[in-house]
């Protein structure tokens, strides 16, 4: 059997929400999905939040071209190692400066130290004003995550 996954994280990957910001929302977060399983993660070093088999490709954000795949694992793979994810580097197509979480996904996947997630929430697409309302909550703009595997 699959597992889908609503998952919330801060536009700015480095930022996390006050503690009392991020009960409020798992709250907030279980009444608008009362069937998930609800959890709020808070990590040391930045992760990286994908979307499972909902992936289909990376573009660049300036130009619209498409990035390898190639590319891309190789950038993750020295910026996690040097642990300096997250560097402005040039994208392979126009050499706009980007970070790896500045890249269009497609389906979204980001980066971060914080994450509100819905484990098979039976809700489809979050809505606008949920989104919005979770947003005021923990004070901060965010990316919604829809990972299946």
């Amino acid at each position: 059997m699959s597992d889908n996954w609503i998952v919330l994280i801060p536009e700015n990957p480095r930022h996390v929400p006050e503690k009392e910001r991020q009960d409020f929302a798992r709250i907030r977060f279980q009444e608008i999905c009362p069937d998930a399983v609800i959890e709020v993660k808070v990590f040391e070093e930045i992760q990286f939040f994908d979307c499972g088999s909902n992936f289909e490709r990376i573009v660049c954000p300036v130009c619209a071209s498409e990035i390898s795949m190639d590319w891309w694992q190789d950038l993750m793979d020295k910026e996690f190692d040097a642990l300096c994810p997250l560097e402005k580097k040039p994208t392979p197509c126009c050499g706009a400066m980007h970070t790896l979480h500045e890249l269009r996904y497609e389906w979204p996947q980001g980066f971060g130290r914080f994450s509100l997630e819905a484990m098979n929430p039976n809700t489809g697409l979050l809505e606008d004003g949920d989104k919005a309302e979770l947003e005021k909550i923990l004070g901060c703009s965010l990316r919604v995550i829809y990972s299946h595997y």
